[in-house]
């Protein structure tokens, strides 16, 4: 008798400890496979998206301006007028948006030198923008030094993609 109450009693502590990992282990183990169930989207939100997908598409690319090693001096060239053209026409078409012009350098020089370099470079390239006709007030020049490379510092080749400022619409 005694071995067929031991015997329940370890068959029902089976049954609670099988039914335990197969409810909470195994099951949701299985389900993590299972897609999730698709959802409506409403749409005024599909609409939204897409508008906000035409305008990041009509946004004018990104103009780097390359530099020549420790000088902020800027020629303009009639393909950079063209571009800037582009960038005064989403001004004018869009009020709520800003121009950030960004100052970079290679890795030669100091930390702060190079901060105050890529700086002058940026305030040259904002100076130049307002000359052609945007307003100052949405023109921001920043330096980023040499914290943000394009390319590698090993070659000069690498270390004259560094040394540039980057004109970019922010929203």
């Amino acid at each position: 008798m005694r071995i067929l109450i031991t015997g329940f009693v370890a068959f029902v502590i089976w049954c609670f400890v099988s039914a335990w990992l197969y409810n909470d282990k195994l099951l949701p183990a299985m389900n993590k496979n299972k897609p999730a169930p698709e959802q409506a989207i409403p749409e005024s939100l599909t609409r939204e998206a897409d508008s906000l997908m035409k305008l990041k598409a009509s946004m004018p690319e990104e103009l780097t301006i390359c530099f020549e090693f420790d000088d902020a001096r800027f020629k303009a060239d009639p393909q950079t007028d063209n571009s800037i053209a582009r960038f005064k026409a989403w001004l004018d078409k869009y009020p709520g948006s800003m121009i950030s012009v960004t100052g970079h350098t290679d890795i030669v020089g100091t930390p702060e030198y190079n901060n105050d370099l890529g700086l002058k470079r940026a305030q040259v390239i904002a100076k130049y923008l307002e000359s052609q006709g945007i307003n100052r007030g949405r023109i921001t020049a920043e330096s980023r030094g040499e914290n943000e490379p394009a390319a590698g510092y090993i070659t000069k080749e690498e270390r004259a993609k560094n040394r540039r400022t980057v004109i970019s619409v922010k929203m």
